[in-house]
């Protein structure tokens, strides 16, 4: 059964994009197979992820055309504006990252204006929910990235996944955005509910991050998550190169949170983990070419360049298994970070 949540903030700068990004590295490493989804009108989390587009090589061995300016993706590309917009099927719209497990249903920053081009998608809620249950059958986990505002783009998300993270920090005004932010999501009850709230960027050797959190515990009883994660600049260095953090700094406090965290909020366990890797292991009986979106995708190429361009998945199906992602943490599935 496919699990899917969006991590909303009603707050800019709190890390929302670099968590959700990095939580679904983590899940892809343990052989999930997980589905992010950018609708942040910002579209940094594609951005992260299409890293370096114009250097990589396109379709015949021909350089890929870098993004058009305003755009997230290169020219041509499909986008989750176009999918909303029933231009392209939800299919045809999704992209390879270059790492296994792990796909990309592009952001568009012209996201906003969606509803100049067709005023119906206002007064339609459930057409992004029919985009994610025509996707989630190839889906273990799928994790949609929203923009820091509750607009109509955020309630079509409530409306179509099964549980909000709330990212916050530990700072004088998170208090006042949750308690703004969780009555709302409340009082909601056709949406989707409040899942945990996640503490990011946390100093636990400062008065002031430690009171606070106290604030947020006494307010919010049972909702919060246990583990949180530390302040570390290899965080912000590891966006800056595009990558994760499992990449840039494995061993780092960040890496060890963010899996910590990853096992919390999705119920993983070792032995959950290592019956997952060893069913994705297992080569299907007959199966002798691999196809995109297969479990076993990848397995061939651990060895190819990490951060190589996304491209459309309905159209390189016989051309996956060379443009798979590194593996580079997949050991990581078979060890508890704790």
């Amino acid at each position: 059964m496919t699990r899917s949540f969006c991590f909303l903030s009603k707050k800019g700068g709190v890390g929302k994009t670099t968590f959700s990004l990095n939580c679904a590295h983590a899940l892809a490493f343990s052989r999930f197979r997980t589905l992010l989804v950018d609708m942040d009108g910002q579209a940094n989390l594609t951005r992260h992820l299409l890293k370096g587009a114009g250097q990589a090589e396109g379709e015949n061995g021909e350089p890929a055309k870098a993004p058009l300016p305003g755009s997230a993706v290169p020219a041509g590309y499909p986008d989750i504006a176009q999918v909303l917009l029933r231009r392209c099927a939800p299919h045809e719209a999704i992209l390879t990252t270059g790492y296994e497990n792990l796909d990309l249903l592009a952001g568009s920053t012209s996201l906003d204006d969606l509803p100049i081009l067709d005023a119906r998608l206002i007064r339609e809620p459930a057409r992004f929910k029919l985009i994610l249950q025509e996707l989630a059958p190839e889906y273990d986990f799928i994790l949609v990235d929203c923009p820091p505002l509750v607009n109509w783009l955020t309630r079509m998300v409530l409306f179509a996944v099964e549980g909000v993270i709330v990212p916050i920090q530990a700072e004088p005004y998170a208090l006042q955005g949750l308690q703004d932010l969780i009555p709302m999501l409340d009082k909601m009850s056709a949406t989707a509910q409040l899942y945990k709230i996640v503490v990011n960027m946390y100093r636990a050797n400062t008065q002031l991050h430690q009171n606070i959190l106290k604030e947020i515990s006494d307010e919010f009883p049972g909702r919060i998550a246990k583990q949180t994660v530390r302040q570390t600049i290899q965080l912000a260095e590891a966006a800056r190169e595009g990558l994760s953090i499992f990449e840039y700094a494995p061993a780092s406090i960040g890496a060890l949170d963010l899996y910590a965290l990853c096992w919390e909020l999705f119920e993983l366990s070792p032995e959950k983990v290592r019956l997952n890797v060893q069913a994705r292991s297992v080569k299907p009986e007959g199966a002798d070419v691999e196809t995109a979106g297969s479990d076993t995708a990848g397995a061939d190429a651990a060895d190819a360049e990490t951060g190589s361009v996304a491209v459309p998945r309905a159209e390189t199906a016989d051309a996956e298994e060379s443009d798979a992602g590194s593996g580079t943490m997949a050991p990581l599935a078979e060890e508890n970070p704790a």
